[in-house]
């Protein structure tokens, strides 16, 4: 799976941040053996990583909220402006 748009290697590191924060806030570090339960615990953490956790570079909101108000400001890691399609998992 690739983790970046444009093998950019500072789009892998906010991409590595992620990982890191689901590894060590989420439980994910932990050697999960049975894929269906693995999958139910990334999904759950992936939910909590965007409607309940805080982000210090949101103005301390959640994604999801920032993400449904476009007049929210925050602190952008892209170098450039790329319209993208939205990923749907």
């Amino acid at each position: 799976m690739i983790m970046t748009e444009q093998y950019d290697p500072y789009e892998n590191a906010i991409a590595e941040r992620i990982n890191g924060t689901l590894k060590y806030e989420c439980g994910l570090r932990n050697c999960i053996k049975n894929t269906n339960i693995a999958q139910e615990v990334t999904k759950q953490a992936v939910s909590i990583y965007n409607n309940l956790r805080i982000h210090f570079s949101l103005g301390l909101r959640k994604p999801a909220e920032v993400h449904l108000n476009p007049n929210i400001k925050y602190k952008s890691y892209r170098r450039n402006n790329v319209n993208l399609t939205e990923l749907k998992i």
